[in-house]
């Protein structure tokens, strides 16, 4: 029997055509309708705008709230939208956004499959099982859940990283580079794969001290490389209402799979619950069997538990209620058992494991049920409103503005602004004039023979500056941008310019790029180094 791999060319032809084929519905018909893709078409568009003008980093999304703008991006991972802003250019912009992103997600999803690969052959040493857990890697049910129901576009990219963490474990420069992107991706997914396979696979797979701090020092020097993202995230929460992303519809304890009288939305419960009781007999199954799975098997078991809610203690921890769902942990939970199963394939199994194969089958198929059923309607929603309705996360909204109690996430609450003039002074001026520049500035025109306050139709946020004026404050309660104009006429520009935070964030990013490069730089004229 021939246990070959296909020829590289075969392989790439090969993920190719199943990311094609898995994503097929969205090329054809656009990004689908699901729980984000309002925001990801909101977000893609106005990101790529500005990338395409030369903005190489757009933080600011100034058509969001109806032109009220948001500051999204000083808190949502870019690297996703940078990959489809990149698609943008390449394409000469002539595609539509909704297909746009369509794109982009296949290339992450051939990108998943290209990492996946290279690890299990790694981790393996057997080509032919690379190549066919990739392809299962690609397909993984909740992996594809991500992209048609959640329209998780961030966590779904976070699948092309974690193969790429463990693959460079030992060569640290790489793995700066891996860790990087996963936090730049999907914070919540590095937060959870950091306290999980991360240190596992460290305790268990390392040897040395010399190499443990390789790894401690890949880590810091990918955080410091995020840092151009970590720091603005981190630092400026308080100017936005942060403590919607972590409280209400997602807390964290509102999606233990042992918790279904709290679930907000079970029909996605339904089928991580599934997944879950198959992945566990998967995982019990390797169990029975002797081989090289037993830190995967068991990296597994500890994820399902966690995400049951037996140890609800766990998830107090700093900063993990913050991930909102246990089970973002599937993305670990999938990454594990394929790589148990290539690593230790079942032969010949006796009979009690082929029981619970079977048991194991028939809960992924009426998981699969669950979700292709929910795929055809969304399908069936997207062929019917072909123009997608864009939203915004009220999150983003500035701290203090008066949201609604609706906890309808479509409700974004902008009644109370709705008829908000583009510019207003108090007292009347004889000229209070605005005019619109890109990305949100503006040119302002006031004429007044006494100081006047003037308010103009831009949430606030600390970026904006007003010149020559020196300070801007937020209306209560609306927290629209306001400052004095002097007696006399007048003409002032409205423009966002880099906080301290941003630059700090810079700084960090540059010098550890700069150390990254060095450390190579050692390393391949032998100079030793962790």
């Amino acid at each position: 029997m021939n246990h070959s791999a296909p020829a590289p060319g075969r392989q790439l032809f090969g993920y190719a055509a199943a990311a094609v084929f898995l994503l097929l519905p969205s090329l054809l018909f656009g990004t689908l309708i699901s729980h984000s893709s309002p925001l990801n078409l909101t977000w893609a568009a106005q990101f790529a705008e500005q990338f395409r003008t030369v903005v190489p980093y757009p933080r600011w999304m100034p058509s969001s709230f109806d032109g009220l703008g948001s500051p999204a991006f000083y808190f949502y991972p870019p690297l996703p939208f940078w990959i489809d802003a990149l698609v943008s250019v390449m394409m000469a912009n002539l595609l539509s956004v909704p297909y746009r992103l369509s794109v982009s997600a296949t290339l992450v999803l051939f990108a998943s499959g290209l990492a996946m690969h290279a690890w299990l052959k790694q981790e393996t040493g057997r080509p032919r099982a690379a190549f066919w857990g990739a392809l299962v890697y690609m397909a993984a049910p909740y992996h594809l859940l991500d992209h048609y129901m959640r329209g998780a576009y961030a966590e779904f990219a976070a699948y092309v990283f974690l193969p790429l963490i463990l693959l460079t474990i030992r060569r640290p420069v790489l793995l700066a580079l891996a860790y990087a992107g996963l936090l730049a991706t999907h914070l919540p997914t590095a937060l959870l794969v950091s306290v999980t396979v991360l240190p596992a696979f460290v305790v268990t797979r390392l040897r040395t001290l010399r190499e443990m701090l390789g790894v401690a020092a890949g880590v810091a020097l990918g955080i410091g490389l995020a840092a151009v993202y970590l720091v603005p995230a981190m630092t400026l929460q308080g100017w936005v209402s942060a403590e919607r992303l972590w409280s209400s519809f997602y807390t964290v304890d509102n999606w233990f799979l042992f918790t279904p009288q709290r679930w907000p939305e079970p029909s996605i419960m339904w089928v991580v619950v599934l997944l879950a009781a198959a992945y566990g007999l998967l995982a019990f199954a390797l169990c029975l069997r002797p081989g090289g799975a037993r830190l995967w098997v068991a990296i597994c078991f500890v994820c399902l538990v966690l995400m049951s809610g037996l140890v609800p203690w766990f998830w107090q921890l700093p900063e993990l209620a913050k991930v909102q769902f246990p089970w973002r942990l599937m993305v670990v939970v999938e990454f594990a058992v394929i790589t148990a199963f290539c690593g230790a394939p079942v032969r010949n199994p006796p009979r009690a494991i082929v029981y619970l194969l079977g048991l194991a089958a028939l809960a992924l198929a009426f998981a699969e049920l669950l979700a292709m059923g929910d795929m055809v309607l969304r399908l069936q929603r997207t062929i019917e409103h072909p123009s997608l309705v864009q939203r915004d996360a009220k999150e983003y909204q500035p701290h203090g503005f008066p949201q609604s109690a609706n906890e309808d996430i479509a409700d974004i609450g902008l009644q109370q602004v709705a008829n908000v003039a583009p510019i207003a002074c108090t007292p009347a001026a004889r000229v209070c004039r605005a005019d619109g520049a890109p990305f949100g500035a503006l040119t302002i025109e006031v004429e007044s023979a006494a100081p006047t306050t003037v308010v103009v139709r831009r949430f606030f946020f600390p970026a904006w500056r007003v010149t020559p004026v020196t300070q801007i404050v937020p209306t209560d309660p609306l927290r629209l941008v306001s400052f004095t104009a002097a007696a006399g006429r007048h003409t002032y520009t409205l423009q966002r310019v880099a906080l301290p935070e941003e630059q700090i964030g810079w700084a960090i990013s540059g010098l550890s790029l700069v150390l990254l490069t060095a450390w190579s730089v050692l390393r391949r004229q032998g100079i030793k180094a962790p």
